[in-house]
């Protein structure tokens, strides 16, 4: 490493001998010549052993551990043709220092790149405390080495060895500065105050690391460093690419734009962003979030999806623009499609569904919500042709009726998320075929299907025992009869919506405390048959103490402070709702907050009614104009 020319052995103890041999002449204690050889043999000392170096035609380091500790390192030929090999023999548990530090530099490297926009370090020269290198050499070739303190290695072409006490510090730049090949110079740094030697110097960042992390990047495989760059985000992908050529070419590798989500940038991406974003990363891109870019349209998704064909989750929200054009071209190219977003698009129509259906037969979730022009057509189509499908949300989409429902129902069994919020036509015989035919669905939101009654909850508990999360808020038509048989059979509810189901009583309440013990989120809001013993009820079952966080009780009149008292034993319960409860009282809060310290307590209270005018002029305005 000292003499890009020369082929040395270095031994690491205390006191070890240097010397330089040539492919003609061998090492023997004596002046020897160094000609045109780029191997180096490196021998960690055993008890009178000889270590000798393999020919290797690659560029990789190659580690051989020897565990004895003192000794004498004997030279070996190396004879090495064309190309430069390294071979790295090393004591004890420093085997691994040097990719450690290959690592550790890298890391430090990309942390300033992604946090500063620039890998430059900021430098600090110091010298170290115990570091001690001593190196002669003189022009005929002899010379002795010794090494002493922890340091680090790099080394292009060259053959260590690091004992617990002596390892090599320099790289091939430095040296050929600090020592020239034509008469090298003694250097001494056992007794550093005084000296100015530059090799007696270790320049350090305010991370530890060294200069020597360029040197030592160029060292790690590309395959290595395009792995590191794949776990950062947009943003620090494109501060590194701005750092040099090398790292432009690492950062704007398609490998590591598998996974992208532009929702951040959802104002300033128009369509050249992302057909010069599809060109780039072709076949590795997986998934990508295109929620709310409302300039993108038809022509820049038909270019994404000409180019990636290997996209799997792909997320089209918010964007006002994309047509059937759209998803015809995402049907004909992208068929490993699983994952597709579509949620207010208004342009979307049933053709989009039967696009999907006869190109993407992967898929298994898709969001049309608000998109008014859908409609049972094209739900049958999806249904028909995309029997994977697992999550279906329709919500606020009015045509979709019982036959998108029982089409469901009927060609995707598998399902087990179905969201059909506002869709108002829904009744008892789609949602019972629906409970029926697909035992493993868990999450059903039926909110503002006001035609549904109990039937449909007596169907999804003789069914669905997986059922965890149910959503029937604006269902007037629910009574305790059906969340009566939901609390005895669905053991595993966690989260219900019971807004507006004005004719549940506390008999809904203690039904669900003995027969849910997962309850974590219940919403009660505008449930006005609900009083302080239901809530009583429902603080003594198995789920409050430790499981409920977050109970809804908003315009619930007949609740009091004695609700309050009841919720201190609910030591996990992290958020209440009590807008409009008018017989809650600021006291009655604090007593809560000081049982519960971390409770978030969400209340409203009016203002009071002011005093009527006794005496004086009759007031120009009446009591309730003066308050607005």
């Amino acid at each position: 490493m000292f003499a890009p020319n020369g082929s040395s052995s270095i031994s690491g103890s205390a006191s070890a001998s240097f010397s330089s041999s040539s492919s003609s002449s061998s090492s023997t204690g004596t002046g020897a010549t160094s000609t045109n050889t780029n191997s180096t043999s490196v021998s960690g000392s055993g008890s009178a052993e000889r270590a000798e170096a393999n020919n290797n035609h690659n560029n990789n380091l190659s580690l051989q551990l020897n565990g004895n500790g003192n000794g004498n390192g004997n030279d070996s030929n190396n004879h090495s043709s064309g190309c430069s090999s390294s071979s790295v023999i090393t004591n004890g548990n420093n085997s691994n220092n040097t990719h450690t530090n290959l690592i550790s530099g890298f890391c430090s490297s990309i942390w300033r790149s992604a946090t500063f926009g620039s890998a430059t370090p900021v430098v600090v020269t110091a010298a170290p405390a115990s570091a001690c290198v001593s190196v002669s050499a003189s022009g005929s070739g002899l010379g002795s080495a010794s090494t002493s303190g922890s340091a680090m290695s790099d080394c292009s072409s060259s053959s260590l060895s690091v004992s617990p006490d002596a390892a090599c510090l320099a790289d091939d730049d430095q040296r050929q500065q600090q020592l020239p090949l034509q008469h090298c110079e003694a250097i001494s740094t056992d007794s550093y105050p005084g000296q100015d030697s530059d090799a007696a110097q270790q320049i350090q960042t305010f991370l530890g690391a060294t200069e020597l992390d360029d040197e030592l990047i160029k060292q790690l495989p590309k395959e290595v460093l395009l792995r590191v760059f794949s776990y950062l985000d947009v943003v620090s992908l494109c501060r590194c690419a701005q750092v040099c050529k090398y790292w432009n070419v690492l950062a704007l590798d398609g490998s590591s734009w598998q996974k992208i989500n532009l929702f951040d940038f959802q104002r300033d991406i128009e369509g050249p962003v992302i057909e010069n974003i599809s060109q780039r990363c072709r076949g590795f891109l997986k998934s990508l979030s295109l929620r709310g870019c409302q300039s993108l349209g038809d022509q820049s998704v038909r270019t994404l999806a000409n180019h990636c064909h290997n996209i799997e989750h792909l997320d089209l929200s918010e964007c006002k623009k994309i047509t059937d054009i759209s998803t015809q071209s995402i049907s004909r190219y992208c068929t490993k499609l699983t994952a597709i977003n579509l949620d207010s698009c208004p342009n979307i129509t049933d053709n989009s569904l039967k696009y999907l259906s006869d190109g993407c037969p992967n898929l298994m979730e898709i969001n049309v919500s608000w998109c008014h022009l859908i409609s049972e057509n094209g739900v049958e189509a999806l249904a028909r042709g995309c029997v994977k499908l697992r999550k279906f949300s329709s919500k606020g989409c009015k045509q979709i009726n019982d036959n998108a429902i029982m089409c469901l129902a009927k060609y995707c069994p598998d399902i087990m998320v179905l969201n059909v919020h506002s869709c108002e036509t829904i009744s008892d015989s789609s949602i019972r075929q629906l409970a029926a035919k697909c035992p493993k669905l868990q999450k059903l939101c039926v909110s503002k299907c006001a035609d549904l009654t109990d039937l449909s909850l007596m169907a999804l508990s003789q069914h669905n025992h997986l059922l965890n999360t149910l959503e029937v808020s604006g269902c007037r038509n629910f009574t305790d009869i059906g969340f009566q048989a939901l609390g005895r059979n669905c053991k595993y509810l966690e989260r219900m919506d019971l807004e507006e189901c004005n004719q549940i009583t506390d008999l809904t309440l203690a039904h669900l405390a003995t027969g849910c013990p997962g309850l974590e989120k219940l919403t009660l809001s505008h449930c006005e048959l609900i009083t302080d013993d239901g809530i009583r009820h429902l603080t003594t079952g198995s789920c409050a103490a430790e499981i409920l966080s977050v109970l809804e009780l908003d315009n619930c009149p007949l609740i009091t402070d004695r609700t309050l008292e009841h919720l201190v034993s609910c030591h996990n319960l992290q958020r209440i709702e009590l807008f409009d409860c008018q017989l809650i009282t600021r006291t009655a809060i604090r007593k809560l907050k000081n049982h519960l310290p971390n409770i978030k307590v969400h209340a409203y209270f009016a203002p009071g009614t002011p005093p009527a005018v006794t005496s004086g002029q009759r007031p120009r305005y009446c009591r309730c104009c003066e308050i607005l």
